[in-house]
């Protein structure tokens, strides 16, 4: 089966002897010995470890089953800054970009194709957005009073619409998926409030927005390109009248899966929406703080993004204190995590209390000592150093009073008609791409109709 090695290669390898003939048989001899060798170390590890190495493999199955996507890469660490005066100027300088950071992560040049991104240094789209920033703030919540039924309407819809389309599992309950849901129920009624009806209707507008939004990888850019030309046409013929946010969706359904597995909060949530008289907008939005503090201690131990305002620099710069001095082209950030996990502002920061904001004082858990509470009474659309969520500074997001009305409304509606649980406590909910939190979207949630 196997000839000798020819004379001379024998010679040129200095090989002799009367076995150096037949040295592929020995060296084949030699690599099998090795494979089973080799063999019976791996089965001897999957028998000491098997247990643990398959637990490995279907953690990883469920990952890529549930659309968890690994990073292909990892980034340099960003310089983290946190004092307050460099928070404001990490905020206002046009030479530490945020457009740029975003287009860094979200690898735009590939996913968003032809589209150009922003890193001028004058940074005239920034201002273009604090004035558009301004305008919502100004005349957008001065008319959500106007458009709560709206609003309203569009989030049982949504809802109904999902429970509806779940799978009957018995005894009333239905099983329902909550990542689809809540991405629904957040994008729509908001569509509905900056984009009117008529668009909202359009099937092929509302696909392109939440292709756009939430996955951003489209095929050369299309989704965007799709809502370009759709949107060029409605300005173009102007409705009268009042006819999306990612960050909205992830709090929502991290809120939402939050509630599901802390029931105690479920009872006080509902006798305090039982006793607020009208359920308007200034009653949900500053008579109910027992919501408030439940969905701001959701985002708090929840937050989107362990890093709040990154910036890319797009010049050498140097901050006015003297330090840090931040190299072209590296990122500066604030760690939101170390900000909202202080002891001095959130004792036993691990520790998830719903009633966190209604204390005036707390007992750390940690040393037993009862402190002042120095985050009492504040409000979940609050803008401080401490609970950076909403950004700070120049770039705080303006839609936030409506993305907290949206989650209150949400909440207040599923606490008052249905019962909800998780369909598997035992499974995962949440992890981890980097520093940006992501609900898993297989999680399903068991939903039935309450019973008076």
């Amino acid at each position: 089966m196997f000839a000798p090695l020819n004379p001379s290669i024998r010679k040129r390898l200095g090989i002799d002897g009367i076995w150096a003939g037949y040295l592929p048989v020995v060296l084949l001899s030699v690599g099998v010995f090795e494979v089973v060798m080799l063999s019976g170390q791996i089965l001897q590890y999957l028998v000491q470890n098997g247990s643990s190495l398959t637990n490995q493999i279907k953690a990883m199955s469920y990952d890529f089953q549930h659309q968890r996507y690994y990073k292909p890469f990892l980034r340099e660490k960003p310089i983290i800054i946190e004092s307050r005066d460099q928070m404001e100027e990490l905020s206002h300088t046009p030479e530490l970009s945020q457009p740029a950071v975003y287009a860094d992560i979200f690898g735009f040049k590939y996913t968003l194709k032809d589209e150009e991104t922003n890193t001028d240094p004058l940074d005239t789209a920034g201002a273009r957005f604090r004035l558009f920033a301004r305008t919502i703030k100004v005349i957008g919540t001065t008319e959500l009073q106007q458009l709560q039924p709206h609003l309203q309407g569009k989030i049982v819809e949504v809802l109904e619409q999902a429970i509806r389309h779940g799978l009957a599992v018995g005894n009333g309950w239905v099983s329902v998926e909550t990542t689809p849901t809540m991405r629904d129920t957040a994008s729509d009624p908001l569509a509905l409030y900056m984009f009117g009806r008529t668009l909202t209707e359009n099937p092929k507008f509302m696909g392109s927005l939440k292709r756009y939004l939430f996955s951003r990888t489209t095929k050369d850019g299309q989704a965007l390109k799709d809502l370009i030309v759709i949107l060029k046409s409605a300005m173009a013929k102007p409705e009268g009248g009042w006819e999306e946010d990612e960050s909205l969706r992830k709090n929502l359904d991290f809120a939402f899966l939050e509630l599901c597995q802390r029931p105690e909060y479920l009872d006080l949530i509902r006798k305090e929406v039982a006793n607020t008289a009208t359920l308007d907008v200034k009653s949900i939005s500053n008579e109910m703080p027992i919501l408030d503090s439940f969905l701001k201690e959701s985002m708090r131990l929840n937050p989107m993004d362990d890093l709040a305002i990154r910036r890319k620099s797009l010049s050498a710069y140097t901050f006015r204190s003297g330090t840090p001095h931040i190299p072209t082209g590296a990122i500066t950030s604030v760690s939101s995590y170390n900000l909202m996990h202080d002891p001095h502002f959130y004792p036993a920061p691990n520790t998830f209390d719903g009633l966190r904001y209604t204390h005036r004082t707390l007992v750390d858990t940690d040393d037993g000592i009862e402190r002042e509470n120095r985050m009492y009474g504040d409000s979940i659309t609050e803008v401080k150093r401490e609970f950076p969520v909403w950004g700070f500074g120049g770039h705080v997001c303006p839609g936030r009073y409506h993305a907290a009305l949206v989650m209150k409304m949400v909440v207040i509606y599923l606490v008052r008609e249905y019962e909800f649980q998780l369909e598997e406590p035992g499974k995962p909910w949440k992890w981890w791409w980097d520093n940006l939190a992501m609900p898993y979207a297989g999680t399903r949630v068991l939903v039935r109709k309450r019973k008076e």
